[in-house]
């Protein structure tokens, strides 16, 4: 598993990226299933609502096992 240390306003905008990405994908997206892409967006809506307000120092990415983040102050 690749660990990353960032700093809480580096995370946050990681997350965001990673959430334009999925709703760029969802907008694309002509069939398929499209509520477990939006599940996705919400997992990552929580995750930078945690990171923001310091509930989390480390999360993993909802769609990747491989990845973790470590938010460093």
């Amino acid at each position: 598993m690749e660990q990353f240390f960032m700093r809480r306003a580096s995370a946050v905008s990681f997350l965001l990226e990673r959430r334009r990405s999925w709703l760029e994908k969802i907008a694309a997206a002509t069939e398929g299933d499209v509520e477990q892409e939006s599940g996705q967006v919400d997992s990552l809506n929580q995750l930078v609502l945690d990171v923001r307000a310091g509930r989390l120092s480390e999360f993993e990415l909802p769609d990747s096992k491989t990845l973790a983040v470590i938010v460093t102050d």
